[in-house]
């Protein structure tokens, strides 16, 4: 008996052990969190906490155990809660797994759940839901799938696999937010480092063997319920998770790190968070200004309903997970885009800031609360918003104290598996009250529906008619759209929606298509006219095989570029470009599109969009390549548009790089040169075509058709002022003696204008012209000249092979700034002859070891010189490729010594644009190689602490370092900015592009590790790596008396 109960108390104290070595090698203060989170609250005490606006409550609905580990929701008609729970994340491999579908019920009607069914398991992540057409649709990646209950008992049991390929790279940035678009498209969203090769499976019906897939990371994707078709809608941004569609049809998304707030159009390119872009990309940028607390975003949705007073309706309620709260924005339209402002708040219970975390706006009894829900608890995860069937706004809350995917994977045993909550935030007066089953109700009362206050049960109506797809309730639709006059009613619009979601041409007979295409077009109300467009594009596929539709729809895309409304010319934009894309239009679009230029003026969003319908054009139409700049060259009132000239630069670089010189040189000689427009036009062109001659990206047969085409050109425009410089630079370029002798005279004029010293510097390197480096002690010597002038030329140098060039910077190395130096290590560590000479100097200590970063290293050790390899390891020891394991030793080791050695962040900042500021942009300073860190990166101590001396313990892979070794031997390191055919574009450390073309390329790799070097601590003093470390944990540059420091942080010297 007593041994019983000793071997009992020894397993206790065993098991008590391991659980509290497992709790302790839990982040104490995981990432995004300033202060430990605590312990978990249950969902009755996390409502007590949470604030909310005066007359606003919050109720549970659902709660652990009906609810787990929640990630997607959808309702349905019956007003059914489809919830999707993971047990997987973060999981990268495929194959089935634990993770399961539930469907939530309230069968009373008491606001609660009541009955929970398990619909489908044996899932792995399934990160999107959507309810419609007969079944259920499932992000799983790599899978879209379509799940049917067929026998009625409310469990999956036919499984289609529509399409495959979504990656698993990032799991956290899977496929997501599966929503119903007004044209009854099924839309989705994919994150920036999650990469997919999406293709139809044999059972899609669409399926061809050996088809190409559609290749992407972060955009918003498209699948047609009957049809099965899938398209990309739109591309870039961040890791968006989250779809809201307002009440004219458009997509808003929230996205994390980047700005939060985008408004998406078809066949756009936004800005991306990382990773390179295709060639010839103008991304487009965000539609916001500010910023709410911290970044990361997770579910927004659109709220119309009567549930809640005006001032809470047609505002976008957005998830911020490291908020712990509802943000909220106003968009309003703003030429072709919308623009986005936070709400202006709202009225604060009594209270309401005891609370730390509860954001305000104004001050005293005027003071309000700038968000609609803040929870104060660090547990809270807002993963959906969604107006419900009785018009209020339901949150999903996946409850867990680890928010980020870096926590996740570094501690999968400490993610909180058991927990999840639903909520409902109702406004006073608010009674439940058991739904109805629309999907019992016939088309009639379906369209009666249409006009209801709630956007959910409008929304809900739209898609079952569109389901249905009967002929006869088209036809009622199409009657109540086209006898309207004026502006369209909130029916009328939404009767416009449900019809852009049938199939409105059966047939070659049928012509309800044209019917409504036609009617639309003509008229008032700019709505009707965009809608009329989008419908247009359900056609194209279609219309193949019907002439009269192929010309309708290129007529109505002609007459929209010219509509004076903004919103139907970028509909009209959209439609052009995929009219181009499918097949040869039965028009010439060049002057309606310059007519649409014109007209666009400073509209971004319109010129964006009309660069990417130009692309799509030349694409189309090989043989008028460069007609539109031509277009544009001879008409005087495009070129004096405001916000033209990016277009134009996009364009002259798209002609030089399709090579149609004989093109080029016609629109030369076109322009009207004592006209600005034009002149900055020839400008463009001819400064595009230089730039290629020195990059080596126009050569061999090229070059001669080059200069065959322009010298004869050049040499009648070589007298014009105002394109002067241009025009001498690529003479010089072409082989002209007397051009090169200006050149150089540009170059050696201390007194000329730096852009065209440095311009004819590149081309004297590019002609290897003579006696280069010895002209050097005239030009950066020193610190007489500007400083942004010598980093511009030392920057050039790593494309000159002279070995003396070496001897030149080590020797004037020690009379440059601190900023500087770090621009003379990147080129010298780009040949193995500077960098054995480099190291040599490091040997007799004539530099210190520390001006040489790992990444630096790394790139020296590559090189194939014994004796350089030699002297590595003799300087430096063995130099590691691959990722490290001390890591964890040296952050607990530095992690002391800070806690024991303040700062002062004034003199941090030298230190930081010594180190930090060559890729790195905080508070405006710096290049922008990395990502931003003024919000990123920083949001503790502990999380700083690793970012800087582990940095490639978590890295996306976008944030991989590319390694690039030419034919004739130079190294370089850095981040993709294209990766095309053609050539590379890298940006390296300091933040200059180096583009090399593809023919120029003997080996192209990318690195296991990040760009941003370890061992920071070997590269500084003590007291810089303090000083350093006290100006990152700021929150404000350290002159703003309001900088706050970052919770954990050691204390900083004080100023007197």
């Amino acid at each position: 008996m007593m041994i019983t109960r000793i071997t009992v108390l020894a397993s206790l104290l065993i098991v008590l052990f391991i659980n509290s070595l497992a709790e302790a090698q839990r982040l104490e203060i995981p990432r995004r969190h300033e202060k430990p989170p605590g312990p978990a609250l249950s969902a009755e005490e996390a409502v007590k906490k949470m604030v909310v606006p005066e007359g606003f409550s919050v109720e549970i609905v659902a709660k652990e155990p009906d609810v787990v580990n929640p990630i997607g929701m959808a309702i349905d008609e019956k007003g059914r809660f489809w919830i999707t729970e993971s047990f997987e994340y973060p999981r990268k491999s495929p194959g089935p797994g634990k993770d399961r579908i539930k469907v939530l019920e309230d069968t009373d009607g008491d606001g609660q759940v009541d009955k929970t069914t398990i619909f489908a398991e044996g899932l792995n992540i399934p990160s999107g839901i959507a309810v419609g057409h007969g079944g259920v649709w499932v992000a799983n990646a790599p899978d879209l799938l379509f799940m049917q209950d067929t026998d009625g008992d409310l469990k999956a049991d036919k499984i289609e696999k529509v399409v495959t390929g979504f990656g698993r790279t990032d799991t956290h940035e899977l496929p997501n937010s599966l929503t119903w678009g007004t044209d009854g498209w099924l839309y989705g969203l994919n994150g920036v480092f999650n990469y997919c090769d999406v293709v139809y499976t044999p059972e899609n019906p669409n399926f061809r063997e050996g088809q190409p897939g559609w290749k992407f990371t972060c955009a918003l994707f498209r699948v047609h319920p009957r049809t099965r078709e899938f398209q990309i809608f739109a591309e870039g941004t961040s890791n968006p998770w989250g779809i809201a569609i307002n009440e004219d049809g458009e997509f808003f998304l929230s996205a994390c790190v980047i700005d939060h707030l985008w408004h998406i159009a078809e066949t756009a390119y936004y800005i991306r968070q990382g990773g390179p872009y295709p060639p010839h990309t103008w991304p487009m940028r965000s539609i916001v200004n500010h910023k709410h607390q911290k970044a990361a975003f997770c579910g927004i949705t659109w709220f119309d309903s009567e549930a809640y007073p005006e001032m809470y309706r047609k505002v976008l309620y957005m998830g911020n997970i490291h908020g712990g709260c509802i943000n909220n924005d106003l968009v309003e339209q703003d030429g072709a885009t919308y623009k986005g402002r936070p709400h202006p708040g709202f009225p604060a219970p009594a209270g309401a800031f005891e609370h730390e975390t509860v954001r305000k706006i104004g001050e005293g009894k005027d003071a309000k609360l700038a968000d609609f829900l803040t929870a104060n608890d660090a547990w809270f995860m807002p993963v959906v918003q969604k107006t419900g069937p009785d018009g209020c706004l339901y949150i999903l809350d996946w409850y867990d104290r680890y928010h980020c995917y870096q926590d996740a994977n570094a501690d999968p045993e400490g993610i909180e598996r058991s927990k999840g909550r639903l909520y409902r935030v109702v406004y006073k007066g608010h009674e439940h009250k058991k739904f109805p089953d629309l999907g019992a109700k016939s088309d009639q009362q379906l369209i009666d529906l249409l006009d209801d206050s709630n956007i959910f049960i409008r929304e809900t109506a739209q898609r079952l008619l569109q389901e249905r797809n009967d002929v006869e309730t088209s036809k009622q639709l199409i009657e109540i759209v086209l006898n309207a006059e004026g502006t369209l009613s909130r029916k009328q619009r939404t009767a416009l929606f449900a019809l852009s979601g049938f199939d409105l041409h059966k047939d070659y007979d049928d012509n309800r298509a044209e019917t409504v295409i036609r009617k639309l077009g003509q008229h008032e109300d700019p709505f009707a006219r965009m809608q009329g467009l989008r419908i247009c594009q359900q056609l194209i596929e279609r219309s193949k095989t019907s002439g009269p539709h192929d010309l309708l729809i290129n007529e109505e895309a002609m007459a929209g570029l010219e509509d004076e409304s903004a919103q139907v010319r970028r509909q009209a934009i959209i439609l052009t470009t995929r009219l181009h894309e499918q097949y040869l239009p039965y028009v010439n679009f060049v002057e309606p599109l310059v007519k649409s230029m014109s007209l666009s003026g400073n509209d971004q969003m319109a010129m964006h969009l009309l660069w990417n319908a130009c692309r799509a054009f030349e694409n189309r139409l090989p043989a008028q390549q460069g007609a539109i700049l031509t277009a544009i060259a001879n008409s005087p009132e495009a070129l004096k548009t405001p916000g033209i000239m990016p277009l134009v630069d996009g364009l002259a670089n798209l002609t030089v790089g399709n090579h149609n010189y004989k093109q080029i040189a016609a629109t030369l000689q076109q322009l009207e040169l004592n006209h600005s427009p034009s002149a900055e036009l020839a400008r463009k062109l001819i400064s595009s075509l230089s730039e290629k001659v020195q990059t080596g990206e126009i050569s061999g047969d090229r070059y001669n058709q080059l200069k065959t085409e322009l010298s004869p050109v050049l040499a009648r425009l070589n007298n014009e002022a105002s394109i002067i410089n241009e025009t001498t630079v690529l003479s010089a370029l072409l082989g002209n003696e007397q051009a090169m002798q200006q050149v150089q005279k540009n170059y050696s004029d201390p007194n000329a204008n730096k852009n065209i010293r440095l311009a004819a510097f590149k081309t004297l390197i590019a002609a290897k012209a003579p006696h280069l480096i010895s002209s050097l002690s005239d030009t950066i010597s020193g610190t007489s000249a500007p400083k942004e002038f010598r980093i511009a030329i030392i920057e050039t140098l790593g494309s000159i092979s002279d070995p003396e060039l070496s001897d030149y910077l080590l020797d004037n190395y020690p009379n440059w700034e601190p900023d500087v130096k770090p621009r003379v290590i990147e080129v010298l560590t780009q040949r193995d002859h500077w960098s054995l000479d480099l190291l040599k100097r490091i040997q007799a200590e004539k530099i210190a070891k520390g001006d040489v970063n790992l990444n630096q290293l790394k790139r020296v050790a590559s090189f194939k010189n014994e004796e350089l390899q030699t002297l590595v390891t003799k300087v430096y020891g063995q130099i590691r490729t691959e990722q490290r394991t001390d890591r964890q030793q040296v952050i607990n080791q530095q992690r002391d010594f800070l806690h024991g050695s303040p700062g002062d962040p004034h003199q941090g900042i030298a230190v930081f644009k010594k180190v930090c500021a060559q890729c790195h942009k905080m508070y405006g300073e710096g290049a922008e190689v990395g990502p931003d860190i003024t919000r990123n990166g920083r949001n503790n101590w502990e999380q700083l602490l690793q970012n800087v001396f582990d940095p490639s313990a978590v890295i996306g892979p976008a944030y991989q370092a590319r390694t690039l070794v030419t034919i004739e031997g130079r190294v370089l390191t850095g981040l993709p900015i294209e990766e095309s055919e053609e050539r590379i574009v890298l940006k390296i450390q300091g933040g200059k592009q180096e583009t090399i073309p593809r023919d120029q390329i003997e080996f192209y790799k990318v690195s296991e590790t990040s760009m941003m070097p370890e061992d920071l601590e070997k590269q500084l003093t003590p007291q810089q790596l303090a000083d350093l470390f006290a100006y990152l944990a700021l929150d404000r540059p350290p002159s703003d008396p309001q900088a706050q420091v970052l919770s954990g942080a050691p204390k900083q010297q004080v100023r007197d």
